[in-house]
């Protein structure tokens, strides 16, 4: 324990949360992250413009126009950028959070060296699950990290030297639904010589599509294929064998892509 790196209280991360409506989800988020300790700054990218301030700690950020998560994400990180963040947690909104959650990631990423850090959650991705299902408030923090291919994009904590080495993320292949931004993230990052790990002392409830299901034609089957058509474009035809390299025991499909293969 003597070489343990701990918390620096001057280090400071930003939580950067795009928001499109649903104020009273980005409301309970915001509760919870109060319960951290003053170790981060929440910057809301307001793609509505109508979101009302309550928290004075809070930086609103309203672009011009509806950017998208990872328009908005980019956006975020570029605002906040010249405050000399160490880190940057891109956020959902409709997500809840554990106990010391930021904090959490933080210390994971101080245990790992991680360029990329991701919490525990009830969704989609299996790596990225475990055998607890219930409320985040009750999660109990175990200091368990493993590398994984890449963490979703509901959540994740990247350094700041991340982005000056591999940039943001890609806006340009996934126009629509933007469900392959993640993954070729954290592939860029790997291809780069990063690692991009899953901490069990962070977790959260994430509900899903709260927002993307109420836009006019969305569909999952779209989203799927886009996702692919992007990957192939950018990473060839052997793109899921890329990114899952190293991974061999880690399931290739979510229980998203289960569903819809049931429905095929």
């Amino acid at each position: 324990m003597g070489n343990a790196k701990v918390i620096d209280p001057v280090a400071r991360v930003a939580v950067i949360i795009p928001i499109f409506g649903r104020h009273h989800l980005t409301r309970a988020v915001l509760t919870d992250l109060a319960r951290d300790e003053g170790i981060y700054d929440v910057w809301l990218i307001d793609n509505g413009g109508d979101f009302e301030r309550e928290e004075a700690s809070v930086t609103i950020v309203r672009p011009a126009t509806n950017l998208g998560w990872a328009r908005s994400c980019n956006y975020g990180v570029q605002a906040a950028w010249g405050k000399s963040y160490v880190g940057f947690v891109l956020m959902n909104n409709d997500v809840r959070l554990s106990q010391s959650f930021v904090k959490g990631l933080i210390a994971a990423q101080l245990a790992t060296g991680g360029d990329v850090i991701g919490p525990m959650y009830d969704h989609n991705w299996p790596h990225q699950r475990g055998t607890y299902v219930g409320g985040a408030f009750s999660y109990r923090a175990r200091t368990t990290e493993r590398t994984v291919p890449f963490v979703d994009g509901t959540c994740m904590y990247v350094q700041r030297h991340v982005f000056e080495r591999v940039g943001v993320l890609d806006e340009q292949h996934w126009p629509k639904y933007e469900w392959g931004c993640d993954k070729d993230f954290a592939l860029r990052v790997r291809v780069a010589g990063g690692l991009v790990w899953v901490t069990e002392r962070s977790y959260l409830n994430h509900f899903g599509r709260q927002t993307a299901a109420t836009l006019e034609g969305y569909s999952e089957f779209e989203a799927e294929r886009e996702n692919d058509l992007g990957m192939t474009t950018k990473w060839g035809p052997s793109w899921l064998d890329l990114l899952y390299e190293g991974f061999s025991d880690v399931p290739r499909r979510g229980l998203v892509q289960d569903r819809l293969a049931s429905l095929e």
